[in-house]
């Protein structure tokens, strides 16, 4: 992380504050191969099932304390220079509000290891009518501001919850409510959660209302962490109805081998049961490995399996090794 220290005299030139703030730049930069053999595509006129992706973020976050020991940051992210994230939060005993599009609690509070980015998992398919990870949370997107208030943590129990305006008749309204228990039994951790992420209908009569939920549990003992997690999205009509009901379940095992590496086995099975239809439905295999080579750069590498049941049924594989530094 570098640190670029602003001096009194230029912050006053700027907006007259009378204390010096601090300005962190970090992020990273990632390199990746990407290969993947898939039943429903028919490769011709030169084209392939490999490919090299790129991705780049960095994040400006800064600081401030006032004597009454009340604090605020700003926090400002940029993914690939296209998709923007910003938040100002402030904290005082009562607990953190943060106001933006970055802190939400289906952002922060969910379990879920593809979604977290703790491994690299990218099969170039697209899976329509299912989940690819068990997160339910909506309009966590960059284009959606929300206020947000986060509790003060007591004896292993946090909350939080948000309201999002979207602003437009193109995007609901929406709000989050998550709670979390965590502790520990001798030399086993532990984390509760669960989660609701309600939508309202975009225009009121597009028949999109959602009622969405997660819950999960987290458990570690000594190098080994166990995850489970289930999510559900269900979309509404006007009328009450459900018309999509997506589940989805995750289960996840890791193993810290080595201060250094990091090996993982990631299982997820999700399905529409009420498109009958097309029947929607996914199983994916999942297994990685994180290595760093030295603090601030890794390798990320996984392997998926994945057979898909749907308009177009799609079953195969696929491969992903990146090489990531962060700054």
């Amino acid at each position: 992380m570098r640190k670029i220290l602003l001096t009194t005299t230029a912050l006053v030139a700027l907006g007259g504050v009378t204390a010096a703030s601090a300005l962190d730049i970090s992020g990273f930069q990632r390199f990746e191969y990407q290969s993947w053999d898939d039943t429903a595509t028919t490769e011709s006129g030169g084209n392939n099932d490999t490919q090299f992706a790129d991705y780049n973020r960095v994040v400006f976050s800064h600081s401030v304390t006032g004597d009454s020991g009340m604090s605020a940051s700003g926090y400002y992210r940029i993914n690939n220079w296209a998709e923007a994230y910003q938040d100002i939060s402030v904290s005082n005993d009562l607990g953190t509000f943060s106001f933006g599009n970055y802190t939400t609690p289906g952002g922060f509070m969910y379990n879920s290891h593809l979604y977290n980015g703790t491994f690299r998992v990218a099969t170039g398919q697209t899976f329509s009518g299912v989940m690819t990870s068990a997160s339910a949370a909506i309009a966590d997107g960059a284009t959606t501001n929300s206020v947000n208030y986060t509790m003060p943590s007591v004896g292993g129990l946090s909350a939080m919850a948000s309201f999002m305006d979207a602003g437009t008749s193109s995007a609901a309204d929406a709000s989050e409510v998550y709670v979390a228990y965590a502790g520990s039994t001798g030399d086993v951790g532990f984390r509760v959660h669960g989660g609701i992420a309600n939508g309202a209908d975009s225009t009121g009569t597009n028949n999109d209302e959602q009622e969405n939920n997660e819950y999960g549990i987290n458990i570690d003992t000594g190098a080994i962490g166990v995850r489970m997690s289930r999510a559900e999205k269900s979309t509404k009509n006007t009328a009450g109805n459900s018309t999509a009901k997506i589940e989805a379940n995750e289960y996840a095992l890791t193993y810290k081998a080595s201060d250094d590496l990091t090996l993982g086995v990631v299982v997820l099975d999700s399905k529409d049961k009420l498109d009958t239809t097309n029947n929607p439905k996914l199983d994916q295999t999942v297994i990685a490995a994180n290595y760093f080579i030295m603090p601030g750069l890794r390798i990320q590498a996984s392997t998926i399996d994945f057979d898909y049941e749907g308009a177009t049924n799609n079953s195969g594989s696929a491969m992903n090794l990146a090489l990531r530094i962060d700054f």
